[in-house]
């Protein structure tokens, strides 16, 4: 049966509504429309006018943005619910390029799609096609990485953000897009199948499966992608492996190894190697007796010999066939190598090139013995006894920490002098008959020497003293048998200035809690005692003396310790000394010297890479030095004829600081040794001597310069012998 036009059906359904309101009915038309299928018939039609149908038809209001023009096409073959009426014309809004925003009490704002985001949209999804926001958040996987599988999902007009703090995504979509989103997020937020898995150990101890299964997986340990990593830790509290990896195949390999091996040793004997890294063998060993109360078990002490070692060396062995087989340990051929040798240095025919001083001991039922030939501990002990210890020597074989420390020594002098004085002397009568008189100043001599006064300068012409020096000379006299200049007058001015700038920055690389000390100057000899020996028919004297020898120049020794927070404690003396120039002749004569010395010795707490001062010295001194006849020397301007001025001026300013730098790693060392290396190498490079002509050029010694300026030694594997 054909049904009437849409026109028709709409008035009818207005008029039943009118007659409904006016006979006092409650809310008809929702009930007609939601029992009336209804034909959508639009071509070609303007957008405010089928809004205005649907608005009738839905109960809705429609809110149309100026922006919002055009013309639509809906049809439908055959009558739909009137409830998709508002979903088919947001629908046909979309692929307008228009979008339609719910408010409250019913409102729809129709804006450009471009627009629509700006608005205030609902919270949450409806079950229509406007525009809405939702928060979504995850449970298992990272927002900040899900985000980027979800944006080609996402229009560019619409919003797409993360949330970090609370590991949500924030979208802004059309209500089906935004649950195509929520439908995928929860495809995608699931449990990681990279969750680690602990496998407990039976039999083998976890650190030695886990050196195992780096070496045979050492691909998958350094590999880019997530998915092909494989981690491996062992954990020797509860000696278990504990093993990530991405790959379900690639995990189910790994801990069907893993049960492979663990499983008791095929080797006889409870003997194992284990082989250090970072420590050192003889103090793990030390610690390891003190742990296990070694004081009151059994010690084979060290010897000189190598047969004392080879004692050691067969308390660990299993003892062999009383047939006199060979033993089945690999050990024992060592045993024998080391008797061997022992016996060939008795006879005198190899020389001993060292002393071993490696220690063995038994106590708690494991015997241990040092070898630092090649680092590494031999343990006989049975199985728990073996784990323990192993926990405990991987606990103390890691590597320590370095710490750099940069002393920087900064002196500043300033020293000022002036002289100034005018002497005469009256000489013309003094070798003339009969009585006579002389007279004149003499002046400038406080300071030990004569060649500033005019008696000597008139006895030794050549040696007068610096600065500016007039004379007045008439002839020569005799005094004495000695005949000298008649040096009538004599002035003198000096005036000196002398700036010094002193910079000492000496380094040291120490090693955690271990003291360094650095050493930078010379080897004095010090005259400790002397005498003359007569001897012989004629009486003659061979003298005797003894010295010491004392280090002068910059001495530095520190300990310093990395404590737990991160603070650097420093045990630190730090002195600076030199041979003073010795005044008397007497002194030099006698092979007496003088020593400048400045000491300073201090324990000082550091952050890493903080300058830190240490202490200093600020002096300055003035002295006033004046010669003057009395009362003559007194008087205004011609005082100056009688009187000889000296004025010093001395300051020093002596500061110490320091600056430790902590290098946890190989990497840190590196960088920090090849900065070292660079600026010492282009220092040397800007003494290169210049070319001459008339010179042979010579190259001028440089480090090797380049990128790599040391390549790094590659590391050794764990579980075998360092060469």
């Amino acid at each position: 049966m054909t049904k009437p036009p849409f026109s028709r059906r709409l008035s009818r359904s207005l008029l039943a509504a009118c007659i409904a309101a006016c006979l006092g009915a409650v809310a008809p038309v929702p009930q007609l429309q939601a029992q009336t299928p209804v034909t959508l018939n639009f071509v070609d039609a303007d957008i405010d006018v089928v809004a205005k149908a649907v608005g009738e038809l839905t109960g809705k209001t429609f809110v149309l943005d100026p922006k919002v023009k055009g013309k639509i096409n809906i049809q439908s073959a055959k009558g739909v619910a009137p409830g998709l009426a508002y979903p088919t014309f947001l629908s046909a809004l979309r692929m307008a390029g228009f979008a339609a925003v719910e408010g409250p009490g019913g409102v729809v704002r129709v804006v450009p799609e471009v627009d629509a985001k700006a608005l205030p949209t609902p919270i949450g999804v409806d079950a229509g096609g406007a525009i809405a926001t939702k928060v979504i958040p995850l449970a298992h996987q990272s927002a900040s990485q899900v985000i980027n599988a979800l944006r080609p999902l996402v229009a560019a007009a619409n919003a797409l953000t993360v949330y970090p703090p609370g590991n949500a995504i924030i979208i802004t979509d059309y209500s089906d897009n935004i649950r195509k989103v929520e439908a995928v997020i929860a495809r995608l937020d699931v449990p990681s199948v990279a969750a680690p898995e602990l496998v407990p150990l039976n039999h083998a101890h976890a650190l030695d499966v886990a050196a195992t299964l780096t070496r045979v997986f050492a691909d998958a340990n350094g590999a880019t992608e997530s998915r092909d990593r494989l981690l491996i830790t062992a954990d020797a509290r509860s000696n278990s492996i504990i093993v990530r990896s991405e790959d379900a195949g690639r995990l189910a390999r790994v801990k069907t190894l893993i049960q492979e091996l663990d499983r008791p040793t095929a080797a006889p004997g409870n003997i194992r190697i284990v082989y250090l890294k970072h420590a050192d063998a003889a103090q793990v060993a030390a610690t390891l007796r003190r742990v296990l109360g070694a004081e009151g078990g059994s010690s084979t002490g060290s010897s000189s010999n190598a047969s004392g070692n080879a004692s050691a060396l067969s308390s660990l062995l299993p003892t062999a066939a009383a047939t006199g087989s060979t033993p089945q340990n690999p050990l024992a051929a060592a045993t024998a190598a080391l008797t061997g040798a022992s016996s060939m240095q008795s006879a005198g025919t190899l020389p001993q090139m060292s002393t071993n001083t490696n220690t063995a001991f038994t106590a708690g039922g494991a015997t241990v013995y040092p070898d630092t030939a090649i680092n590494a501990l031999v343990i006989s002990a049975p199985t728990p006894v073996y784990n323990n210890l192993r926990t405990v020597i991987e606990q103390l074989d890691v590597r320590r920490a370095q710490v750099f420390i940069e002393a920087l020594i900064a002196e500043v002098q300033a020293d000022r002098a002036a002289e100034f004085g005018i002497q005469w002397q009256a000489l013309d009568g003094i070798n003339r008959s009969g009585t006579q008189g002389f007279g004149g100043t003499n002046f400038g001599s406080t300071n030990g020497s004569t060649t500033a006064n005019i008696l000597g300068v008139a006895a030794n012409p050549a040696a007068v003293a610096q600065g500016f020096n007039v004379g007045l000379v008439r002839g020569a006299v005799t005094i004495a048998g000695k005949q000298i200049l008649n040096l009538g007058l004599l002035a003198r001015a000096l005036q000196s200035d002398v700036q010094a700038n002193i910079l000492s920055m000496p380094t040291l690389l120490a090693l955690d809690n271990e003291e360094a000390r650095f050493s930078g100057g010379q080897t004095v000899p010090v005259l400790t005692g002397q005498y003359a020996n007569s001897s012989g028919a004629n009486n003659s004297v061979t003298p005797f003396a003894t010295f010491d020898r004392k280090d002068v120049g910059l001495i530095l020794r520190v300990k310093p310790l990395i404590t737990e927070g991160g603070a650097i404690r420093l045990q630190l003396y730090q002195e600076v000394s030199s041979v003073a120039p010795s005044t008397a002749s007497a002194v030099d004569a006698a092979g007496l010297s003088t020593f400048n010395k400045r000491v300073l010795e201090t324990s000082v707490l550091a952050d890493d890479g903080q300058i830190v001062v240490l202490g200093g010295l600020l002096q300055e001194s003035l002295s006033t030095d004046q010669e003057k006849v009395p009362v003559l020397g007194d008087a205004p301007l011609l005082g100056n004829l009688f009187r000889y001025d000296t004025r010093s001026r001395k300051k020093t300013n002596l500061m110490v600081f320091l600056r430790p730098t902590v290098l946890r790693s190989a990497a840190q060392a590196n960088v920090l040794s090849n900065e070292r290396y660079r600026v010492l190498g282009l220092d040397q490079q800007a003494v290169t001597p210049d070319a001459r002509p008339m010179l042979p050029e010579m190259s001028n010694p440089t480090l090797p310069m380049g990128t790599a300026v040391l390549p790094p030694a590659s590391a050794p594997t764990p579980g075998t012998p360092k060469r």
